[in-house]
């Protein structure tokens, strides 16, 4: 039998070169869809994760966005292109909680602020004017006019070691009239009365390894104010970090340190919840609270409202501060009944800060809740 060869067709290595790329990027979009599943599953729930889990959460609407486009062009055949586009597809509606975006923002349009609305700002100082102009540094927090300033990492370091700073006097005259309470790596400046303040210390955890045993030691400082005869509940948060960004990733020394860090993490998120669930009053909470949008950890905040997702810009990221600001770590919430006009994120000028500040307009409800709250308060 004599074999007809069709001149038309492709050799064999011709074809297998034009097929590569489509398989290529196959396996790509298959390995992000299986990354965003796993950040789905595990952040915030497996310590392990805390040090794996740290793409910028717009990129999971702007990968399978840049993967589209080629996916339906380099399929192998009809077939081999819908199996590709379903797959980034897949992968879009995996990571579409996990982006840090509120689309909503571009609909609500601006908010009046209403006479008498309260201005809580919240930021990381980082270091407060450590290495700073210190004139610059208060013209900053003065220009904010803020009623409530919960303000965290009042210290200064030394080489690796974070110290206590004793800033009060000037405080106090650069700020006359409000009321101040400190605790740890905490500053709380209220125009109101305060009628009492609490920091959280969970039991069970690891001694110290700083010898400033309060830093360690608290990571929320609540403070209690009487406004207007009404008492709002303020948390100044900031929670331990994900991870030690000093130390080799490749070495077990590392791995130790993130499962140390994740179960500090969940002692102060445990302390924090049950504090929370015991309070009747209206709450404002916000820090550095080292927590990605679309993770585990948000479940710590049930309850609590998303003031972003109420009022907040489109992307609402706060670190770095000095350059495109690609994560979320710094958060404010609200308890159900407050009113909150609007939340914006304002990059403090360069140099004072790596994170930017939180600046919330809100009124209290027109009288508070006479109990802990409970389930029908949740959204």
């Amino acid at each position: 039998m004599t074999a007809v060869l069709d001149p038309e067709a492709p050799a064999p290595d011709r074809k297998a070169a034009r097929a590569w790329p489509g398989r290529l990027l196959l396996a790509v979009a298959v390995l992000w869809t299986l990354y965003v599943a796993a950040r789905a599953g595990l952040s915030g729930r497996w310590w392990a994760w805390n040090g794996l889990g740290l793409t910028p959460p717009v990129a999971h609407l702007l990968v399978p966005l840049a993967l589209l486009v080629p996916a339906a062009l380099l399929g192998r055949g009809r077939r081999g292109r819908r199996v590709t586009v379903g797959v980034v597809l897949a992968s879009l509606v995996l990571g579409s909680w996990q982006t840090g975006l509120y689309p909503q923002a571009l609909l609500r349009g601006a908010r009046d602020v209403p006479a008498g609305a309260l201005r809580v700002v919240s930021w990381n100082t980082f270091f407060w004017d450590q290495d700073n102009d210190r004139d610059a540094f208060y013209a900053y927090l003065k220009d904010r006019a803020a009623d409530v300033y919960l303000l965290q990492e009042y210290q200064n370091a030394r080489g690796d070691e974070p110290v206590p700073v004793d800033d009060l006097a000037r405080l106090r005259a650069a700020f006359p009239g409000y009321h101040v309470a400190t605790e740890g790596e905490f500053l709380t400046l209220s125009r109101y009365p305060i009628v009492s303040t609490r920091a959280l210390r969970p039991g069970g955890l690891a001694p110290p390894d700083t010898s400033w045993a309060d830093y360690w030691n608290v990571r929320v400082l609540r403070t209690d104010v009487d406004v207007d005869g009404r008492t709002l509940s303020l948390y100044n948060t900031h929670l331990p970090d994900l991870l030690n960004v000093d130390r080799n990733p490749l070495t077990a020394a590392y791995h130790r340190s993130v499962r140390q860090l994740a179960q500090r993490r969940a002692l102060h998120f445990r302390a924090l919840r049950e504090d929370l669930d015991a309070n009747p009053h209206p709450v404002v909470l916000g820090g550095d609270l080292n927590v990605l949008p679309g993770t585990g950890d948000l479940r710590w905040f049930d309850g609590l409202r998303d003031a972003a997702a109420l009022a907040g810009p489109l992307h609402p990221a706060t670190f770095p501060a000095g350059g495109p600001a690609l994560w979320r770590l710094d958060w404010a919430f609200v308890s159900p009944g407050v009113d909150l006009h609007r939340q914006d994120v304002d990059a403090p000028p360069a140099g004072l800060s790596t994170h930017a500040l939180i600046d919330l307009r809100l009124s209290l409800p027109a009288a508070a809740r006479s109990g802990p709250p409970t389930e029908k308060d949740r959204p």
